[in-house]
């Protein structure tokens, strides 16, 4: 909605099941026949449907309406990588996708968003890649961080697609390295699955790691960027991404990433971090290891090539310059350009009256 103010020339309203702003301009919509019965929505010269999981709302692409009608596509978590009891839903969400067939343009988050449209038979002309914005934390250099110990931080929805119990894992596996890292494990406890917190909990007592790893809970964006700016490591071993948004964060911020290989986050991670194979424990754990220690002789000569990253051996000096050059990429002022280009690409310059965006 910030890329559509009044200030840019839009007229835009949000029309969907709920909004926590109270700044946007926003009409509750629950349904598709609400939203197709809606007179801003059916006048409009773009609707935007942001998807990632099933709803009726989406529905609407079946229908009239607006004079174009665009997908924000960001991804489904593969039925495998779900709660038993959240499979159905994700094969539904999967299913719903077909519908995008009778969108003008669909918007790829990220390359692997696309790939997967591509591997569903979606026309490749009618697909952009337009990444998400990643405005924080406030930079900060990896060289400026703690120099006599290595802070390694997960951060995200605390649930088995997320590859928690591989890091701890990994961490029991490099007991060389326990007493020169401290790993934090923070996400939304609102968002995330208690039965598996609490297999994440029995995991740590049985390695009896609670000294090395530790749980923050629920945490509100001061303190997210406060362990962004401490972290020297962004561990995410996570077995989908659709982007990623915390590894681009953690750029922002000094982290090296180390992830796993799937959908998005080689992408994500340019090569300035470590990736190793998906659900190779091992691997991870020596990636663990090998990060931890060239760090610590890294920081101490910030100048000679030490990190071993996919690029090549590189410097903390250069890993800085290059991390915030890749953070460019996802700047608000980039994405709104990309934004409100396509917009008015599609619609010949007539967004600009007024732009329904249903979510």
């Amino acid at each position: 909605m910030r890329f559509l103010s009044k200030e840019a020339g839009f007229k835009s309203i949000h029309l969907g099941h709920a909004c926590e702003y109270p700044e946007i301009s926003h009409r509750q919509r629950n349904t598709s026949g609400e939203l197709l019965l809606d007179p801003d929505y059916f006048t409009a010269d773009a609707a935007i449907f942001h998807f990632g999981i099933y709803h009726g709302l989406f529905d609407a692409l079946l229908g009239g309406g607006p004079g174009k009608k665009i997908v924000r596509f960001h991804n489904v978590t593969p039925p495998h990588l779900v709660r038993p009891a959240d499979i159905s839903l994700a094969n539904r969400s999967l299913r719903q996708i077909d519908i995008f067939r009778f969108a003008d343009e669909i918007w790829a988050d990220s390359p692997s968003n696309a790939e997967h449209l591509l591997e569903r038979g979606f026309d490749k002309d009618k697909i952009r890649v337009i990444p998400l914005v990643v405005e924080d934390p406030m930079p900060f250099k990896l060289a400026e961080k703690a120099k006599d110990r290595i802070f390694v931080l997960f951060i995200g929805r605390i649930a088995p697609s997320k590859g928690i119990h591989d890091l701890i894992n990994a961490v029991a596996r490099a007991p060389a390295i326990r007493n020169m890292i401290q790993v934090t494990i923070a996400g939304n406890m609102h968002w995330s699955d208690p039965v598996y917190v609490r297999e994440l909990r029995s995991l740590i007592a049985k390695h009896r790691l609670e000294p090395v790893i530790s749980f923050t809970g629920t945490i509100d964006d001061a303190e997210r960027d406060r362990l962004l700016g401490e972290a020297h490591i962004l561990a995410m071993p996570s077995y989908h991404e659709g982007f990623c948004r915390p590894v681009a964060e953690g750029f922002r911020a000094g982290v090296v990433p180390l992830v796993y290989d799937a959908y998005n986050l080689p992408h994500i991670a340019n090569r300035l971090g470590c990736v190793v194979s998906t659900g190779d424990v091992e691997a991870l754990a020596a990636g663990l290891s090998k990060l931890v220690l060239a760090q610590l002789d890294g920081l101490a000569r910030p100048y000679e090539a030490g990190l071993p990253l996919d690029r090549g051996p590189t410097s903390v000096h250069e890993f800085d310059r290059l991390a915030q050059r890749w953070t460019q990429e996802f700047t608000f002022e980039r994405i709104a350009a990309q934004t409100r280009e396509r917009l008015l690409g599609l619609t010949s310059g007539k967004a600009r009256e007024l732009l329904a965006m249903p979510a």
